[in-house]
């Protein structure tokens, strides 16, 4: 993503500079300065090794493998390289990858023992270790081992204590002392105790693995994923590892490193259950639908033919994932199924729920979430998802009922969280609006320490994709060819209008809805890689065309024989440029809205664990926005014409004015079915399932005024980089 040069005027880069800024923990700003080092003289071999290490620091496993290789071309003797570029490729890495590097590593000219090594963790070591068993008789650690599979750790404890008094420089002893206080519930001691294994042997790949999942089970997902790195570099076949760091990575919200990992794992072990359900989970959350159904399908099977009984928790996902894929039928089955087995289960009651929002059917989704609330009186996800499509009344019971149990004491922040949302948005239908703010800023504070995903991560993502798309010469590229298919791209900020804008052009007739697809911007990702010696501003003809032949595919396997469909994936507006070249039928429409409307909007919502890490926070609301009103700025200047720009505000003053106009800058023809969207709405995904279903109004346009006050932190910030006049 970051540029091969940066192109910025009178600037000069240098090592230095670069080191300096790793030493303040700015990688990125360090990435950039790297780079431009090595694009003014590509024999930088400290600059190279450098862009690669940060490259594999942040996940970029393909990019740092191609950049090792670079570095170990100019260092040859450098045994740093060679373990970095093993790291890489233990990490990320294909078979490919791991043939190239044992080819390079026969004739390295470095020191033959650290060959071996690295050689042995593709070789005889990829799946497990061979701990330093520090005198410990093999027969004494056997028995041991069977002992802690039988359930008698306490005394296992007891002996591993005890031999490693006698033999202290025993890893293995260690490593089991570990899994004996893990297993006891002692989480702090038994980490002590791994950590004690890896510092008397740092090639114990088990060990980290055991500390990882000790820190994971803690609820240190961060922490876990450092842990279980090093399990995955020393043994990067081993499943455990594997498995371990991806449900970590997936849950830090860096899914397609996490589904790298998984997907090796399901391959070497295809009878966990547990790892499928991992994979299905990452898909899930990557919006890879498809992918997640085909893992929980295949993790239920296993479930059904080992335990008779297939989780409960189990079934809800793989349910809600081919409801994600259109399956609907089979997924009110499932969920059927799910409440005539069990007919009280909390989960299978709000996931059926939610499906009938979706489908408008809103009296049969309160039924449903009241059940639940009858059921568990503390459910804070419940009175959250039914207040969605449930406008209060000033003398609605469910306000005191909501705000009389936020009091209470016994209530966890999640579930506080929740009810704080619901109480706002039903103070606010009220008018209510001076204790809103009471709600609401603590439902925001919750969840923002909740969020397991930064902002700074989505910030650096719109920037990076800027700076490289900057230096592109769009005019000059050539579309793909033999491309004939035509998607309409409708994109712009969450809670901006994207879902009334889709709504309205699938009313029409050649136009099918596809929802948030999500598959365009991750195929834009092989554009944006940081090669070396890749040439500035360059768009890979072939690449590109791969893009559009991907996406056709995918969208086709999903949508037979449409003429067009809406794809409302939030994040296309980084990638307009390259899409219109991959697909030259598509259409793009933009989607804008006064950002203090907008922003106020993100701020009330609740999004799905793992998204939008900036969007409960006013400060980083209005630093998300700048980023989006820059990255827009961008296309309009190199890629004027190629997109339609929709005002919220004006769409819904004179909505058949402007959805004339978007119905042509769609290249469809008229039909008054546009006007009347709300009338023929299927099943809708979106936070708005209760308003996309009414006809267009301008009721929400300038809410923000009303929490003015309140939203000032937010204002100011908008006001001083010129995003707002008044």
């Amino acid at each position: 993503m970051p540029p091969s040069r940066p192109e910025i005027a009178d600037r000069t880069f240098t090592y230095e500079a670069g080191v300096r800024l790793l030493s303040e923990q700015r990688l990125r700003e360090a990435l950039t300065e790297f780079l431009g080092v090595v694009a003014d003289n590509a024999a930088h071999a400290d600059a190279s090794f450098q862009v690669a290490r940060l490259l594999l620091k942040t996940l970029r496993f393909k990019d740092s493998i191609a950049w090792f290789r670079h570095a170990a071309v100019l260092q040859p003797d450098a045994a740093q390289v060679w373990q970095g570029r093993a790291e890489a490729v233990a990490l990320g890495g294909s078979e490919a990858d791991r043939r190239d590097l044992l080819a390079a590593l026969k004739s390295a000219p470095i020191d033959p023992m650290v060959r071996v090594r690295l050689q042995d963790r593709f070789g005889s070591l990829r799946k497990e270790s061979r701990p330093r068993s520090g005198g410990v008789p093999a027969k004494v650690i056997a028995g041991l081992v069977a002992d802690l599979r039988s359930g008698g750790a306490a005394a296992v404890e007891a002996t591993a204590a005890r031999i490693l008094r006698k033999a202290p420089r025993s890893a293995v002893a260690a490593c089991i002392l570990a899994e004996a206080q893990a297993i006891q519930n002692r989480p702090e001691e038994a980490i002590a105790s791994y950590q004690r294994a890896t510092k008397l042997d740092p090639d114990y790949a088990e060990a980290y693995g055991g500390a990882g999942r000790v820190l994971f089970n803690s609820g240190r997902i961060r922490d876990a994923a450092e842990a279980l790195r090093p399990a995955v570099i020393l043994a990067p076949d081993g499943v455990p590892g594997l498995t371990g760091l991806g449900a970590s990575l997936s849950r830090l919200g860096h899914h397609q490193a996490a589904i790298v990992l998984l997907e090796r794992a399901s391959r070497l072990d295809r009878k966990d259950a547990r790892l499928f359900v991992e994979l299905g989970d990452a898909c899930a959350r990557h919006g890879d639908h498809y992918a997640a159904v085909d893992a929980y399908a295949h993790a239920v099977a296993l479930s059904a033919r080992s335990r008779k009984v297939v989780a409960v928790d189990l079934r809800i996902a793989l349910a809600d994932s081919l409801e994600q894929v259109r399956r609907s039928a089979d997924a009110l089955a499932e969920l059927n199924q799910i409440l005539k087995d069990e007919p009280t289960h909390s989960g299978a009651l709000m996931s059926k729920a939610s499906m009938l929002q979706t489908r408008g059917e809103f009296e049969k989704a309160h039924e449903l979430f009241r059940r639940v609330i009858d059921r568990h009186p503390a459910n804070g996800d419940a009175y959250r998802r039914l207040m969605v499509s449930h406008k209060a009344t000033r003398d609605d019971p469910i306000i005191d009922e909501m705000v009389d149990l936020y009091e209470r004491r016994d209530v966890g922040d999640e579930d506080r969280m929740n009810l704080g949302f619901a109480i706002a948005k039903a103070l606010e239908d009220t008018r209510d609006d001076a204790r809103v703010f009471r709600f609401l800023g603590e439902a925001n504070r919750i969840a923002d320490g909740l969020s397991s995903v930064s902002a700074g991560q989505r910030f650096a993502e719109v920037s990076d994709c800027r700076e490289a798309y900057g230096r592109s010469d769009f005019a000059a590229a050539s579309p793909a060819a033999m491309n004939g298919f035509a998607p309409i791209f409708v994109t712009g900020l969450p809670r901006s209008g994207t879902t009334l804008v889709e709504q309205i052009i699938a009313a029409h007739s050649d136009v099918e809805s596809g929802g948030e697809l999500g598959f365009a911007s991750y195929f834009c990702r092989a554009l944006l890689s940081a090669r070396p010696g890749g040439p500035s501003g360059e768009l890979d003809p072939d690449v590109v065309a791969g893009i559009g032949r991907d996406y056709t595919k995918v969208i086709g396997r999903q949508f037979p024989g449409a003429l067009h469909v809406t794809d409302k994936s939030i994040y296309t507006f980084e990638h307009v440029g390259a899409l219109k070249l991959a697909l030259p039928n598509a259409r793009f429409v933009v989607v804008r809205r006064d950002p203090r409307d907008n922003l106020f909007s993100i701020y009330k919502s609740r999004f799905a664990q793992g998204t939008h890490g900036y969007a409960y926070d006013l400060e980083k609301l209005a630093r998300y926005y700048d980023e989006f009103e820059r990255m827009i700025a961008l296309w309009r200047e190199r890629v004027p014409g190629w997109f339609h720009e929709v005002s919220y505000e004006t769409l819904v003053a004179h909505p058949e004015e402007e959805t004339r106009r978007l119905i042509a800058a769609c290249g469809l023809d008229w039909e008054d079915a546009c006007l009347n969207f709300h009338e023929s709405a299927g099943r809708v995904q979106t936070l708005s399932v209760f308003q996309v279903r009414q006809p267009i109004t301008s009721a929400s346009v300038k809410g923000w005024r009303r929490f003015e006050a309140e939203l000032k932190p937010m204002i100011d910030i908008l006001r001083r980089d010129g995003h707002v006049a008044d």
